[in-house]
């Protein structure tokens, strides 16, 4: 059980290590690069991110061999293995992660069901003919099969949807015009339509398991933002001036109905999020797919899930040879000793230190280093 908590707890180090660095270097192409893309583009793109690392236990190492000269093969066993002594500080960190992650999906589980459950609850049909009409409407227009219901509410200050599998779009009782209701409707719809609410569930889940990490909150709120952008970008594709001002006008009067609310709990709002940002955008001509940099990002970001690890055969063809060509990469050789790191030991080597670790209760890493007489070193790789 300890071996595998620290197998996980490694991975998990190594991937916030790449993820973070992709989170910067996204940041700054989105500012600098990505800006000439389409905001769906933009919107998409962190699902790289977001799936590497909720993939994090899937690393793959891809071995291959680097021949060495044969050398005097005398002795039995390995003399000296040199297991790192902080494994014990590492069980119990990664033990602490784990306890505030439970703790925290816990306790966001527990808040957003009441909260779920508290609007569902005290919510009521909408008997507005004009309004079940328009709605109707539009589920057709944009081809929704999935059942949404439409509910009024007075717990929600802003239109909003909500529900991974059971959805609903709630909306206030305010006064809002014919055309307001149906660039309000067409968002929220336009949001189920993206699977915007299982996105905020996946950025949710690595904000659960990264709950220490920084960066992960930064890409949370832009992750928000750039889904109101896309959202906004898809229900204005191909639309009039004319009409790009009405659905402006219909955002800047739910703002201020809404007083700027946001939930923020795995809901859709039509509310401010950045609202300089998304009227700027509202006007500016709809961007470059962007879908073959996506590709590349992506077929890059793949290498990231391999981890290149080099073995030593004998060269039975070189007996000859001096043995100080038995070095290699991050490998020293002393008169007694050969010290060399688990990652790069041949397989029998590693096998046996392999077990001198569970013995003992612990699990091989990478960076052991294992440190074996030079006579029997040459024996066991025979």
């Amino acid at each position: 059980m300890n071996n595998y908590m620290l197998y996980i707890f490694d991975n998990l180090i190594q991937t916030t290590i790449i993820c973070s660095l992709g989170i910067c270097l996204l940041l700054f192409l989105k500012r600098y690069v990505f800006k000439k893309f389409s905001k769906r583009f933009n919107y998409y793109i962190w699902l790289i991110i977001v799936f590497r690392m909720l993939l994090f236990l899937f690393n793959y190492t891809v071995t291959y061999e680097v021949k060495e000269p044969k050398g005097n093969t005398v002795g039995n066993n390995i003399t000296q293995i040199d297991i790192p002594k902080d494994n014990n500080f590492m069980l119990c960190v990664a033990y602490l992660w784990i306890f505030v992650t439970i703790v925290i999906a816990v306790y966001t589980f527990i808040k957003y069901t009441r909260f779920k459950n508290l609007i569902v609850d005290v919510s009521y049909d909408i008997e507005d003919s004009d309004i079940n009409c328009i709605y109707k409407g539009l589920l057709k227009e944009l081809n929704i099969k999935k059942k949404i219901e439409l509910r009024g509410s007075d717990e929600l200050i802003s239109p909003a949807g909500m529900g991974l599998f059971k959805s609903y779009i709630f909306l206030p009782d305010y006064p809002y015009s014919k055309n307001e209701l149906i660039w309000i409707l067409k968002h929220e719809l336009m949001h189920f339509k993206n699977k915007d609410i299982l996105i905020k569930f996946l950025v949710l889940s690595v904000k659960i398991i990264y709950w220490f990490n920084p960066l992960v909150y930064i890409m949370s709120n832009r992750v928000n933002l750039d889904c109101e952008l896309c959202c906004d970008e898809s229900v204005l594709s191909d639309c009039s001036i004319k009409d790009k001002k009405e659905y402006a006008l219909a955002l800047i009067k739910s703002i201020k109905l809404s007083k700027n609310y946001n939930s923020r709990i795995l809901t859709t709002e039509f509310d401010k999020t950045n609202l300089e940002k998304r009227l700027d955008s509202i006007v500016k001509k709809k961007g470059r797919s962007g879908i073959l940099i996506a590709i590349l990002v992506f077929t890059i970001s793949m290498t990231s899930f391999i981890e290149i690890n080099a073995q030593v055969k004998i060269d039975e063809s070189n007996d000859g040879m001096n043995k100080n060509s038995n070095e290699f990469l991050l490998n020293k050789t002393t008169d007694i000793f050969r010290e060399i790191y688990y990652k790069d030991a041949p397989s029998k080597i590693r096998n046996f230190y392999e077990d001198e670790c569970k013995l003992q209760g612990k699990i091989p890493r990478d960076y052991d280093i294992i440190a074996i007489n030079i006579d029997d070193y040459n024996k066991l790789i025979k």
